[in-house]
């Protein structure tokens, strides 16, 4: 029974790699995460918890969970972040917790700098030979971040798996 709850553990964690990946294409596609994507993260960590081999102090993970909500939401007012992103970012919170929620913002932060830098240049290359009012400015180019906390929540995700799959 325990070994066929781990499988079923592991395969939850793929899934929500796999839903991770999927945000990530398709807010670098069309700039949307969709809704459906952040609640199937949401409701997979449950099941995450009930079939985990060690114990999940899942309470932690939701004060977690509600903080990155609270401040998502104050940079959402702010014009800071879009609503898809502090939602996708929140739910990785939650699968984070406090253990890992420093390496989820790291990561995100730096892949979602090596996002914007490749989205200046290739907007840079796009507009050279333009250099009348039509050129966007460098403000105004929209950035997927989506990708960069798709890749914050696959690190999670692969630090949570690390000692199910490879046990002392």
């Amino acid at each position: 029974m325990v070994v066929a709850l781990a499988a079923f553990h592991i395969a939850i964690m793929v899934i929500a790699a796999a839903i991770f990946v999927a945000a990530a294409v398709s807010d670098a596609c069309t700039y949307r995460i969709p809704n459906y994507m952040c609640a199937a993260l949401l409701v997979l960590f449950p099941l995450f918890v009930a079939t985990s081999p060690a114990g999940i102090d899942w309470h932690q993970n939701l004060a977690v969970f509600g903080l990155v909500v609270i401040s998502g939401f104050a940079m959402f007012l702010g014009h800071l972040a879009g609503a898809g992103d502090i939602k996708l970012l929140s739910v990785a919170a939650l699968w984070a917790g406090p253990h890992l929620i420093a390496v989820l913002l790291v990561v995100t932060a730096i892949t979602g700098g090596v996002v914007s830098i490749v989205m200046a240049g290739l907007t840079h290359y796009r507009h050279r030979k333009s250099e009348t009012e039509d050129a966007p400015h460098l403000a105004k180019i929209p950035i997927p971040y989506g990708i960069a906390i798709a890749a914050g929540g696959l690190t999670t995700l692969g630090m949570i798996a690390q000692p199910i799959l490879l046990p002392n």
